[in-house]
């Protein structure tokens, strides 16, 4: 049931994470900042509070810079500017910050020391990377319950935004400290199902006609899309699929070897696609292992008075809770997704021991449905559920011509998509298989993660293909470039600690410098956000400013400590463009 695409994180505070449990980082820059800036807050009199501290959109102004003057003026009756200057004043001097400038109408701006982020350039460049912590709970454990394609059907677009989405949240939790556990949750029951197997029943071919893997599933889609239409149609179809749907769920013998053989067929196809596109599973849940469970706790929920009976159903009325009301267990005595979605709660929560939080990436449209079987949960068993469950909302994957829809048959299929690109890639850049397969996952994924989870996409193949564009074959030719220079330069590069003499860096080579030292935050924020969006967007600024370094200033032809100093920030690009691109599920290659 839970497929499609859906909607972003909002972040911390709809998280509700408990304050011992946020953000552990190691001593970043931002942290000893604020630090520091705290201290100078309470000496100009402003108290205990904590400042804002951002880096600026322009780099020119710094590497990070704080607001907090323009919201003081009415507590210090003063105005900003003065007490700005009040804030440079007080600030501590440390060997992290080398200068304070002060920027109307009343911003605080910092500028790193140089030789801080020559060293810290240098430790990228050896691949001494260290991630913030970012814990959700004591147990440091999380389940991530991603991709849903439900059997005999399709895994098309939307599907490939979700397992990209589902898997680049996993290793950025990961990096972040946590024990991830991968789930995935399917539908193999249901009206779906019964539509499909109605139509092969019914249909002129038999199925051991279909040999190749390819064949199943093409036949699998027409034939649910052929059922779906003949269910809206005509009566008596409708009622003779109902009757096999209610013989899947009783397991009757004269439909499941059909029901079997066929879900097989899905199962195959699916692992098929998460092999190519670099996702596995800790464990499968089917709603089918649930129907027993779900209706014997709603039974549980009833006599609790948690749910009640309605019109021959059993609902939760959400209206004293301020929610939906929704069916648990119909008129015909089969449980709903919200009943089964009690069972799985239960199995999922005592499968893998005490979970910190469970995040089901799903799209906008079961917020309802979320928000009413959380709060039952929650009920049922408030010190296993309370706050530990939560819908990541992630947005549709849009055609140009409007929604898809496997109804209606129009679906666009994910390995014809991922084929397909793979195929314009090799006809713009003639490059081999391995490669043309590695660039073609690389742009899906990258389309589909450099947009905000909130936002809605319309998959466009030349801008996901590009090298001159915000794409992830752009990231992975300026990776390949990284390692061209660094080939030629091996064995080359010195070890001295002192890797230039002054703090003269032009332009090009500040800007890179400047850059580098943001990617443990951005991950860090990543992870606290559930914004994989963030670190895409990081890697194509950084990107950009090497590629303009790379054009404007030579590197081989460098000499001594400055050639030193170019290495590595040519090393450190590639450390973290390779990082980077791992955490969104991207492999890297080294030529195209």
């Amino acid at each position: 049931m839970h497929y499609y695409c859906m909607k972003a994180s909002s972040g911390l505070q709809e998280l509700n994470i408990r304050p011992d449990f946020m953000l552990s980082y190691k001593a970043m820059e931002k942290d000893k900042i604020k630090k520091n800036l705290a201290a100078a807050l309470v000496k100009i009199g402003a108290g205990n509070i904590d400042a804002d501290l951002e880096h600026p959109a322009n780099s020119r102004f710094g590497d990070y810079s704080t607001s907090i003057a323009l919201k003081l003026t009415k507590q210090l009756k003063k105005n900003p500017l003065e007490i700005a200057q009040m804030i440079a004043d007080n600030f501590p001097k440390i060997d992290l910050v080398a200068k304070i400038d002060i920027v109307k109408p009343g911003f605080v701006n910092f500028w790193l020391a140089t030789d801080y982020l020559i060293n810290d350039t240098r430790n990228i460049a050896e691949e001494n990377i260290t991630y913030p912590k970012f814990y959700l709970g004591k147990e440091h454990k999380i389940m991530v319950e991603f991709a849903h394609p439900n059997t005999h059907k399709l895994f098309h677009i939307g599907h490939l935004r979700n397992i990209s989405t589902g898997e680049a949240i996993v290793r950025i939790l990961e990096a972040a400290g946590n024990k991830v556990i991968r789930t995935n949750y399917q539908g193999d029951v249901g009206l779906h199902i019964a539509k499909c197997l109605y139509q092969i029943r019914n249909s002129q071919s038999a199925i051991s006609n279909y040999k190749s893997l390819n064949d199943k599933i093409k036949f699998l889609g027409e034939a649910y899309a052929k059922g779906q239409q003949t269910y809206e149609t005509n009566e008596k179809t409708k009622q003779e699929i109902l009757d096999i749907n209610r013989m899947i769920y009783e397991q009757d013998p004269k439909i499941m070897k059909l029901w079997k053989e066929t879900r097989q067929w899905s199962l195959e196809y699916y692992e098929e696609i998460y092999r190519r596109v670099g996702s596995h599973f800790d464990r499968l849940y089917f709603e089918s292992e649930l129907t027993k469970r779900g209706i014997e706790l709603c039974r549980q929920a009833q006599d609790m008075g948690l749910l009640e009976k309605s019109q021959g159903a059993i609902v939760f009325n959400g209206k004293k809770y301020g929610l939906d009301t929704r069916v648990f267990i119909n008129s015909l005595g089969l449980p709903t997704y919200e009943g089964k979605e009690l069972a799985l709660a239960e199995k999922e929560f005592s499968d893998f021991d005490e979970l910190d939080k469970n995040i089901h990436v799903v799209t906008p449209e079961q917020k309802s449905f979320f928000n009413v079987t959380f709060k039952v949960e929650q009920l049922l068993d408030p010190k296993k559920y309370d706050n530990k469950q939560y819908h990541l909302v992630y947005e549709w994957v849009n055609l140009r011509s409007g929604k898809m829809s496997s109804r209606e048959g129009n679906v666009i299929e994910g390995n014809w998509l991922l084929d397909e690109t793979k195929r314009k890639i090799q006809e713009s850049y003639k490059c081999d298989d391995m490669v043309a397969e590695t660039l073609a996952v690389a742009a899906v994924k990258y389309s589909f993660l450099k947009t905000g989870t909130e936002n809605q996409i319309a998959f466009d193949f030349n801008e996901s293909i590009s090298l001159e564009g915000n794409s992830g074959p752009y990231l992975l030719y300026t990776y390949v470039r990284t390692q061209s220079v660094l080939k030629k330069a091996v064995n080359q590069v010195s070890h001295d600690r002192d890797l230039i003499g002054n703090n003269d860096l032009n332009t090009e080579e500040s800007d890179v410098l400047r850059t580098l030292y943001h990617f443990p935050e951005i991950v860090g924020k990543a992870a606290a956000n559930f914004a994989p969006n963030l670190i895409a967007n990081y890697l194509y600024d950084l990107a950009q400013k090497f590629n303009l370094f790379y054009q404007k200033q030579p590197i081989l032809k460098a000499k001594g400590k400055t050639r030193n100093l170019r290495l590595t920030l040519t090393r450190a690009t590639a450390n973290v463009l390779k990082n980077g691109l791992y955490l969104l599920g991207i492999n890297t290659v080294d030529k195209m």
